[in-house]
């Protein structure tokens, strides 16, 4: 959604020198070569990549008026999403031999999260070594050192730089209106929030319920401090902002849901038929104007992160 934004607003769009790469620069460190250049030394309108923040390097490379936007989730929820999309279960020597069959791996780890850590596995490749974390992720991508994994002051001061940092954080469990907050804050239009999930986010998702304890959440909680006390403070506030946002917020909320499942139908359709030349017309309400859908969106409604490289490096060298 952020780089279709940046696409369609030719805007300065961070690329990294590798094409197709997720990553730009490696743990907090964007080097001079991580990068594709900007034409003619400009910096930056926009950053929608991997990487893991590092307030001095980010005010160096992005425009001066920038704001900075996160996303976070409910930390056992972004572990049990990490263990199956990254399988990292096998990351822990003896974690699956010791979980019963027909038990999610990640049952095992948390039973007992501190002496698991100890046996993980470190990849070789520096790419894996950013992408399998377990422990305070959401806080290690934002810049906590883990060092100060254990150190109380440290974290709330942490938390404290990150509200200060950014503008907003959005929560992925309610992100229609995360979309919708984001909407109104950056002045955006009906049309700059449409989105559609991946592949792999459908895939994602779990088809029995798994038996997290109480007694589980909290010792996780405990170990991973810094990530429940940042998700709980961004949380309280997200739901703050929310109550001062006036009766229509949640009208606007289901107004946005509904023309945004239909886009996804219409494209859906357009894409199965290649003859099908009708355009969509979103009807003006009291939170958009009217505005067409038609095979330019669909074509670019859902694409992968190759395919605005690929778009954005041309912009690059057309200015």
């Amino acid at each position: 959604m952020f780089l279709r934004f940046g696409y369609e607003h030719d805007l300065i769009t961070a690329l990294p020198r590798i094409k197709g790469a997720a990553l730009i620069g490696h743990m907090g460190k964007i080097g001079d070569n991580a990068y594709l250049h900007p034409p003619g030394g400009k910096r930056w309108n926009l950053f929608a990549h991997h990487a893991i923040y590092n307030r001095t390097r980010f005010q160096e490379l992005m425009a001066s008026n920038t704001r900075y936007i996160t996303i976070l989730r409910e930390p056992i929820q972004r572990l049990q999403s990490a263990f199956r999309y990254f399988d990292l279960g096998s990351k822990f020597p003896g974690l699956q031999e010791k979980t019963p069959k027909g038990t999610p791996d990640v049952i095992t780890y948390l039973k007992d999260p501190a002496y698991w850590d100890k046996k993980f596995k470190v990849p070789k490749t520096l790419k894996k070594e950013e992408h399998y974390c377990f422990r305070n992720c959401m806080a290690r991508d934002l810049g906590l050192q883990e060092s100060d994994y254990e150190k109380h002051t440290a974290v709330q001061e942490f938390v404290q730089g990150i509200e200060n940092d950014f503008s907003m954080v959005l929560i992925l469990e309610r992100l229609p209106e995360s979309l919708v907050l984001l909407k109104r804050r950056m002045c955006w239009t009906l049309y700059s929030i449409l989105y559609t999930m991946g592949v792999h986010t459908r895939r994602q998702r779990y088809k029995r319920h798994i038996p997290i304890t109480a007694a589980m959440k909290s010792a996780f909680y405990k170990h991973n401090y810094a990530d429940a006390m940042l998700y709980t403070r961004f949380n309280d506030s997200f739901h703050k902002q929310i109550s001062q946002e006036g009766d229509d917020f949640y009208g606007e909320v289901k107004h946005f849901m509904r023309v945004n499942n239909a886009v996804s139908r219409y494209c859906k359709k357009k894409k199965r038929k290649s003859n099908f030349k009708e355009n969509m017309t979103v009807d003006q309400s009291r939170w958009n104007e009217a505005f067409t859908v038609d095979i330019t969106l669909c074509r670019i409604y859902g694409k992968k992160r190759l395919y605005f490289d690929i778009m954005l490096r041309r912009a690059y060298n057309e200015k």
